[in-house]
């Protein structure tokens, strides 16, 4: 697994946030090296999260201040559609500007056709 640290620490982060009591870690393996699809449990551990964050030090105080950081950079940007992507290989997030409509499903289409048709009604409505 690469990232090991990020994933730690983003799992972790995540625990703290949402007031689990517990974080259970599974380690897992193929159980031949040539077949990925059948895998064994090797093991499995619990922790606090609070505790567990004392022990792979990922300063509590420093996440925020990321947070606090990639909040400002948001608010800095033009009204729009963003996304924010992590470098797997790098310690950088990059946010790309998107095109009106992209990610939206076609429930999201609907809605917005469905609004422009009453809009439409409501306009011939008030123009009789």
């Amino acid at each position: 697994m690469k990232n090991k640290s990020y994933k730690l620490a983003r799992w972790t982060c995540c625990a703290l946030l949402a007031g689990s009591e517990h974080l259970k870690l599974g380690y897992v393996s193929w159980y031949h090296v040539k077949d990925s699809s059948c895998h064994v449990i090797l093991g499995t551990q619990q922790f606090k999260p609070n505790e567990f964050a004392n022990q792979i030090n990922p300063h509590v105080e420093n996440t925020w201040g990321i947070l606090c950081c990639v909040i400002d950079t948001c608010m800095k940007l033009e009204e729009g559609k963003y996304l924010n992507l992590r470098d797997p290989n790098k310690q950088v997030v990059r946010v790309y500007s998107l095109p009106d409509g992209t990610f939206s499903s076609d429930e999201d289409d609907e809605e917005e056709e469905e609004e422009e048709e009453e809009e439409e009604e409501e306009e011939t409505e008030a123009r009789q």
